[in-house]
């Protein structure tokens, strides 16, 4: 007889039960998230990765974004401005107001089981009372952290950068590995370009010719497996101005003005898996 229409042949795979089901693979669009590092290093002054969980959360003003950093990347950690790559920034109920410090290395932050306010940057951050860090969350000689830490420039890539995504996203930033990312990057011509920003005195290095840049500021944290989950804040969006070789960000009606960027104008992981690169 027939199959059912309510029924599924049986799978005769041996070991069917211990198969973890997975989600389709989707192809979705491929980010560098690029941020100052706001503690001493022996190299670069910006630190850059690879980014795919990248989505926006909300329409109306202000307009937030989930992105999604590694846990032990150079990049989560200078933007989180968390000085140690094992050092956790969890929500942890019972310790959700604790703050620890060991001589010459940065405070120890925990955080709440829900997701709450980063409460690390300076004025116009929401308040996280009873857990916001007070005093100097820096090691002896750095900067003071509030100044550069929470704020970073996404960069949607292009199809033609898709042999970036080997550097920036395979290549560890610790240990001098940021500098080697700038070095490698400027090999294949994609040279980084400094950005001076109108709200803060550090200056932001980013990629040229992308599709898109988007600069962002720190609003949420909350744990997501070997990730971080950041809520945050878009404060601009600009393109790539060839004239002049620098970002121009756009006016409100401007971005309401641009075209829709798919696989022909963005890079995006399909792409990188026909590539062989992932």
């Amino acid at each position: 007889g027939g199959v059912s229409a309510f029924s599924r042949p049986q799978s005769h795979h041996p070991n069917k039960a211990t198969i973890p089901s997975c989600p389709p693979p989707i192809s979705m669009p491929v980010w560098s998230l690029s941020c100052p590092i706001p503690f001493p290093t022996q190299d670069s002054s910006s630190s850059m990765s690879i980014l795919t969980f990248v989505t926006p959360v909300s329409v109306s003003s202000p307009k937030l974004w989930a992105i999604s950093l590694y846990k032990t990347s150079l990049t989560r950690c200078s933007f989180l401005g968390v000085t140690n790559r094992g050092e956790e920034y969890n929500d942890i109920p019972s310790t959700a107001s604790s703050v620890t410090t060991t001589s010459g290395s940065a405070y120890s932050v925990r955080r709440r089981d829900s997701m709450g306010e980063a409460g690390l940057l300076p004025g116009g951050v929401d308040g996280a009372v009873g857990w916001r860090v007070t005093g100097e969350y820096r090691r002896p000689g750095s900067k003071p952290l509030g100044s550069t830490q929470g704020v970073g420039i996404l960069q949607l890539l292009s199809p033609k950068q898709s042999k970036l995504v080997p550097i920036l996203g395979k290549m560890p930033g610790w240990d001098g590995g940021a500098l080697m990312k700038k070095e490698e990057c400027a090999k294949i011509g994609h040279e980084w370009v400094a950005l001076g920003s109108d709200e803060e005195e550090e200056q932001f290095e980013v990629l040229p010719h992308c599709a898109s840049y988007i600069q962002i500021k720190l609003k949420r944290v909350t744990a997501g497996g070997d990730h971080d989950v950041c809520i945050v804040q878009v404060t601009k969006n600009g393109v790539w101005d060839d004239v002049n070789k620098t970002v121009f960000w756009l006016e409100e009606g401007d971005q309401q003005q641009q075209p829709a960027l798919d696989s022909t104008a963005a890079l995006y992981s399909g792409q990188l898996r026909d590539e062989r690169i992932i």
